[in-house]
């Protein structure tokens, strides 16, 4: 590479040779009539060897060099395909011990939906096909928007997941969702340490330290909630689709104004200027054109994890995985931790 430009000049004109006074360099493999390929006497065999071991010194040096993740902060760092390897490896003998056979979701060649970043700066009413004043006035009814939302819209998994929300005490509802893995709400999995909030109503998550230094209204915690739960495509999908009004308008403003209200937490934080990083996985979908050249903008709540192995379970069981880290240097880069008030707290949703 380095001696193109130095002997092209000289090369051109014939008879004037390197500037250099220097040879050309004889190529490493040439092919003489004979097809053995050769060089000063070097065989094809022994240039083969020469070449395999180059090859592992690459690998050994990118083993060295690997791209390094903490899994989970406060954890060692690991070479994230060693963590993937494993991950994969023991995700299929659970499949292979559950069916007697491995089955992965296929890959239908879908593009993830990105905006430009316009429309982030213009905010996220503007995309829910109502109105300004349409949304504060509903903002303004409070919980009554958000039932009647939900009453004229909701499917039947978005209303049983309200009823638990307003109704419901914390860990009492015996069902175990898909989405999730198989997880009741508000149940704690894998050696998870409780946090008191089993058998306790709405009013305990109204009342905790982190939403009164959020200033968060009950319908600012309702709102979060519910998005914590299987209601979250019916809240995702219409911003994802944009087509025509969003059926939750009012909901999906409280979402937004709680989340930012939920940073004031964060800037108390003993972290609030450190860089931290945050992970997403996803199923059999590819990156739309461009994204590695101009990035893009979500159109939808992006839910996050710290804990890596969290984002490899949404990208379990597919053909193929998306799997994205987001770095933040500081509070104001991130969104909010909804551990405390989510229905699956093991997933250390940001």
């Amino acid at each position: 590479g380095g001696d193109s430009g130095g002997d092209s000049g000289g090369d051109s004109g014939g008879d004037n040779g390197d500037s250099r006074g220097e040879s050309p360099p004889s190529p490493l493999l040439r092919r003489d009539a004979d097809p053995r390929i050769y060089n000063d006497g070097v065989t094809f065999s022994e240039t083969l060897r020469a070449m395999q071991a180059a090859q592992q010194e690459v690998l050994q040096r990118r083993k060295r060099h690997a791209f390094m993740v903490a899994p989970r902060p406060g954890a060692s760092a690991v070479p994230l395909a060693d963590l993937v390897l494993a991950f994969a490896s023991a995700e299929l003998e659970r499949l292979k011990s559950r069916d007697g056979a491995p089955g992965f979701a296929k890959f239908a060649d879908a593009r993830l939906v990105t905006g430009r970043p316009l429309e982030a700066a213009l905010g996220i009413n503007r995309y829910l096909g109502v109105g300004d004043k349409s949304i504060w006035l509903g903002m303004g009814r409070g919980l009554d928007a958000i039932r009647d939302e939900f009453a004229a819209s909701g499917t039947e998994d978005d209303l049983v997941c309200l009823e638990y929300v307003l109704e419901g005490t914390a860990g009492c509802h015996p069902r175990e969702w898909q989405h999730s893995g198989g997880k009741q709400m508000d149940a704690f999995y894998e050696g998870r340490e409780e946090d008191g909030r089993r058998g306790r109503p709405l009013s305990y998550f109204v009342e905790h330290p982190q939403a009164r230094e959020a200033a968060l209204l009950p319908e600012h915690v309702v709102a979060l909630r519910l998005y914590t739960t299987a209601a979250f495509k019916s809240i995702n999908d219409p911003l994802r689709n944009r087509s025509g009004a969003h059926p939750f308008p009012v909901t999906v403003a409280f979402i937004n104004d709680g989340i930012k209200r939920l940073r004031a937490v964060g800037a108390g934080a003993a972290d609030a200027s450190e860089r931290r990083d945050f992970w997403r996985g996803l199923r059999n979908v590819a990156l739309p054109d461009g994204f590695h050249q101009t990035g893009g903008t979500e159109y939808a709540p992006l839910s996050t994890s710290s804990d890596l192995e969290v984002a490899l379970h949404y990208s379990d069981a597919a053909q193929e995985r998306l799997l994205f880290k987001l770095t933040t240097a500081s509070f104001l880069e991130r969104g909010a931790s909804l551990q405390f008030l989510s229905a699956f707290p093991g997933e250390v949703e940001y």
